[in-house]
């Protein structure tokens, strides 16, 4: 099953539960493969989940960044935000880069350490309650990264290997900084390179950060027990409950592609239609809002767009001149 000189096996018992949830999973996922929607709802699907998955993950480090915040700077609406957040979020939203690098696993995790903490890549050395002692990180690292390389992981689902490589590491807390960020897009890397780009579109870090005390009663089992089977149990859960969620709005989102409207938003300009997503995100657009959106767009090639919409009827406008309101038709 694994080499001799291999220290870690992962315990844990493949229950009628991990079973059903990875046949779910693999089930809604092979619909969502096959499944066709048009390109500006797929990119909107793509924005949301984002957005989702980088908030959650923030509130996880314990950032206190609202969603709105997050959502304006992303859109490059609102440019200013705190530099650290900045590099951050750039990692985050490029983390498919780092999974393309040539280089093994443990040369990923230190290349993503380092470039979230910005300094070479330090082991934590601070003790830490019900964690890893410093002096052992080192050697329980080692060990994950040659399980991580073994024939055991290669046989094993990559969801179930995800799953542990962010137990342990939640279990060892390696890095002196960000060390649950590190720790989750590690998992999200070898989900990348083992051909589940889906993951992507699945903001499960949204279940940890609301379950918060299950998630830490959970790894607290674990490291009690070293029993995994509970651990793996919930963590694909919320990845099952979240693909069911994009499941559904893949059907939604195809029920409406047969549909008129939209149509009509796919035969709109790029300008347009990030004025329409625009609308979707915020509810409404004033002519003072312009500039944030368009900084190098005339104010009067956006009256010009927005005219489109409204003889589309995909919008309304209310009031005159500078204090004109738009919003969507419901």
């Amino acid at each position: 099953m694994c080499e001799n000189k291999l220290m870690l096996i992962p315990e844990y018992s493949i229950s009628n539960k991990i079973l059903n949830l990875i046949s779910e999973i693999e089930r809604n996922r092979g619909f969502i493969d096959s499944s066709f929607i048009l390109p500006f709802s797929q990119n909107s699907l793509k924005k949301d989940s984002k957005e989702k998955k980088i908030y959650h993950l923030l509130q996880l480090e314990e950032f206190n960044l609202n969603m709105t915040e997050l959502k304006r700077y992303l859109d490059s609406i609102s440019p200013h935000l705190n530099p650290e957040i900045h590099s951050i979020l750039e990692i985050i939203i490029n983390i498919d880069s780092i999974s393309k690098e040539k280089a093994n696993y443990e040369k990923k995790i230190k290349n993503l350490s380092e470039k979230i903490s910005k300094n070479k890549s330090v082991f934590r050395i601070k003790k830490i309650p019900n964690k890893t002692n410093p002096d052992e990180i080192l050697a329980k690292m080692i060990e994950l990264y040659s399980w991580i390389d073994s024939e055991d992981a290669k046989n094993t689902h990559p969801l179930i290997v995800s799953a542990i490589i962010l137990a342990i590491m939640e279990r060892i807390v390696p890095f002196e900084k960000y060390s649950t960020l590190t720790s989750n897009l590690a998992s999200e890397i070898y989900l990348l390179d083992n051909g589940y780009q889906i993951i992507e579109l699945l903001p499960h870090q949204e279940n940890l950060n609301i379950k918060r005390f299950k998630f830490s009663d959970t790894l607290n089992y674990v490291s009690q027990t070293d029993d995994y089977t509970e651990w793996l149990e919930f963590y694909l859960d919320n990845i099952n409950y979240q693909m069911i969620v994009l499941k559904d709005k893949y059907k939604l989102l195809q029920d409406q592609s047969k549909q008129s409207q939209i149509p009509d938003i796919e035969k709109l300009t790029s300008r347009q239609q990030k004025i329409y997503q625009y609308l979707l995100d915020y509810k409404f657009l004033q002519n003072s809002q312009f500039m944030l959106l368009f900084p190098d767009i005339s104010e009067d090639s956006i009256l010009r767009d927005l005219k489109v919409l409204i003889e589309k009827k995909l919008i309304t406008k209310s009031g005159k001149t500078k204090s004109s309101r738009y919003e969507l038709i419901d």
